[in-house]
C-alpha cells in the first residue's frame, strides 16, 4: 500500500478495504485528471484499488484525507459489494468515457457518501460549502450567467449539462439521506430552490435522474445497476457503454 504521510485513521481505514476486498490500495498523484477542477478521482483496476491525487492546487491536509477515504470506497463498493462499472465498446471516444464516468460517479457518491462518515470521514470536503453558496448566487442571475459559471469547467454543452446535473444530484443526496446540520440542509435547500427555478434546460434532467435513484435502491448493487442502465440511455450512450457488475446481475 502506498500511504505517503496519511494518518493512523486512513491507514487503519484502508487497510479495511484491503481486507474486504482482498486487493491492494494504490495511490498515485497526477497534475491533471482530465477533467477540469477535479480533486481526485478512483481509476477502476481489476487487481487495485487505484486513488489519484491532484497535486496541482494545495488542499488542507483534512480534505485530502476525506478525498482518499472516498475514492477507495468506491473501491470497496465495486470490487466488495458488486457495484456496476462502465464498460466501454472499441468505438466510444475518450470524450464519452469521461461523461460516462462522471454519471457513474454521480450516483454511487450517495452511497460512497453514506459509509465514509461511519469510519470518522467527512460526508464533504471544506471546499463544498463556498462553492455551493457560490452557485446559489451565479443561479439568481439566471440561466445565462449560471452556465457561463459552469463553462468555466468544460467548453462541452453536453458535459456541462452532466456537471451541471450532477451538482444538484449531489446536493439534493446530501438534503434526502444523511443527517446534516438545519443551517447546512438549509443552504442546500436553497440551492435546489435556485437550481429548479434557474435552469429551465438543465433540471429536467436532474428530475429524471432523481427519478430513477428514487425508484432504485442505489444503496445496493442491484439498484445502483438498474440505475445507470436508465441514466445511460438518457443521455444516448446506451450504443457504446454497457454495464458489468463483478456479482454478475442479470438484467
Amino acid at each position: 500500500m502506498d500511504y505517503l504521510e496519511l494518518s493512523d485513521r486512513l491507514k487503519n481505514y484502508l487497510l479495511l478495504i484491503e481486507k474486504e476486498t482482498g486487493l491492494p490500495v494504490k495511490i498515485f498523484q497526477s497534475p491533471d485528471l482530465g477533467i477540469k477542477g477535479a480533486r481526485a478521482a478512483f481509476n477502476y483496476h481489476p487487481d487495485y484499488t487505484v486513488v489519484v491525487l491532484n497535486t496541482s492546487e494545495p488542499r488542507l491536509s483534512v480534505d485530502v484525507e476525506r478525498s482518499v477515504a472516498h475514492e477507495a470506497t468506491h473501491g470497496y463498493i465495486l470490487h466488495k459489494l458488486g457495484f456496476c462499472r462502465a464498460v466501454f465498446t472499441e468505438e466510444a471516444t475518450d470524450d464519452v468515457k469521461k461523461k460516462v464516468n462522471v454519471l457513474f460517479s454521480m450516483v454511487e457518491d450517495l452511497t460512497v457518501n453514506r459509509i465514509i462518515p461511519e469510519h470518522g470521514f467527512p460526508p464533504f470536503g471544506s471546499e463544498y460549502l463556498p462553492m455551493l453558496k457560490k452557485e446559489i448566487e451565479v443561479a439568481s442571475q439566471g440561466e445565462t450567467q449560471g452556465e457561463e459559471f459552469y463553462s468555466n469547467f468544460t467548453s462541452d454543452m453536453e458535459f456541462e449539462d452532466i456537471i451541471m446535473v450532477s451538482r444538484y444530484i449531489l446536493a439534493w443526496g446530501f438534503l434526502k439521506y444523511y443527517p446534516l446540520p438545519s443551517g447546512i440542509r438549509s443552504t442546500l435547500q436553497k440551492f435546489l430552490d435556485a437550481y429548479s427555478k434557474a435552469y429551465p434546460h438543465h433540471y429536467p434532467h436532474a428530475r429524471k435522474v432523481k427519478e430513477i435513484i428514487i425508484k432504485h435502491n442505489v444503496f445496493t448493487a442491484e439498484g445502483e445497476c438498474w440505475s445507470m442502465q436508465e441514466i445511460i440511455k438518457l443521455w444516448g450512450f446506451e450504443g457504446v457503454v454497457k454495464t458489468v457488475s463483478t456479482k454478475d446481475i442479470k438484467f
